[in-house]
């Protein structure tokens, strides 16, 4: 029950943001998270005291400078968000130096274990180090972005993965949750009696100098709430076959839930990476973990 609403609350907190407005959300997420998913709106017409419990708090965590971006609601069910400049491009730079001598096949999970050499997942791909200070203020931004849809003290934001496609190279259709939910890697070798699934995505695009027109990232069973506009076409269209493809474009993110409140998989997420026709994508993925299980 309490992982079903903590999946429901992330749902309700956008829609509230979207059509009702700053009072009844504040009920529901700190300052902070308001203040992240009502950058797109104006809200100039509130009075004076209730604009000033959105605005921004000193922050006593000097460690990662400071970083604002903008979101924009796809879809409600299942909840998507565009995020433009969710990184910046030092950032991106910086990542992209960071992986590119860690780079290797990408895996692909088979019967709930990874493999290489797939032609359904054909990029290069590397973890990203946890040690690195670049990479925990990036995790760090997620974390907040998620509000309270982790649990602290029981999920994990997980490590970051930097992915890169070349000519001709995609990812077919497929799901980021598991139909199994996995142990890592310290739990079994320590015995502790938990599982995780990946309760969310962003997928955020680092360098995308392609051919235009290709590498999408493509939803085929996500309905968008409302037509895509001239402006947001260049960005997001309707996709031929159904669904919304995103273009990839340097510095701003999609992010998505994967899992229904009861938490099982939901098949809605389902995406591709299509070709890349020329040039170079490289993106970055962030697989948010709910925990479950005895010792969770």
């Amino acid at each position: 029950m309490a992982r079903a609403l903590h999946l429901i609350t992330i749902s309700v907190t956008v829609a509230l943001s979207a059509y009702l407005g700053p009072l009844l959300l504040s009920h529901f997420l700190s300052k902070d998270v308001i203040r992240h998913h009502l950058t797109s709106l104006d809200l100039s017409f509130l009075p004076t005291p209730l604009l000033s419990l959105l605005q921004p708090t000193p922050s006593t965590n000097q460690t990662c400078p400071k970083h604002t971006y903008t979101t924009h609601l796809i879809s409600l069910d299942p909840l998507l968000i565009y995020i433009p400049n969710f990184v910046s491009q030092a950032e991106s730079r910086s990542l992209i130096d960071l992986s590119t001598p860690l780079l290797e096949p990408s895996p692909i999970v088979s019967r709930g274990a990874d493999s290489a050499g797939s032609q359904a997942r054909t990029s290069w791909s590397a973890p990203l180090p946890s040690d690195s200070h670049l990479v925990n203020c990036i995790l760090s931004r997620s974390a907040s972005f998620l509000g309270t849809l982790l649990s602290p003290g029981r999920d994990e934001m997980g490590p970051a993965q930097v992915v890169r496609y070349t000519e001709s190279q995609k990812f077919d259709l497929h799901t980021d949750w598991f139909s199994r939910p996995r142990i890592t890697d310290e739990d079994r070798e320590t015995g502790r009696r938990r599982l995780y699934n990946r309760v969310a995505t962003f997928f955020v695009i680092l360098q995308s100098n392609i051919t235009e027109g290709s590498g999408e990232t493509w939803f085929p069973k996500v309905r968008p709430i409302t037509p895509h506009t001239a402006d947001e076409g260049r960005v997001w269209r309707e996709h031929e076959d159904g669904g919304v493809a995103f273009k990839p474009v340097p510095g701003n993110a999609i992010f998505w839930v994967n899992l229904l409140p009861n938490g099982t998989g939901d098949a809605r997420t389902v995406h591709a990476g299509l070709p890349v026709k020329g040039g170079v994508k490289t993106g970055m993925n962030i697989w948010p973990r709910v925990f479950f299980g005895p010792d969770a």
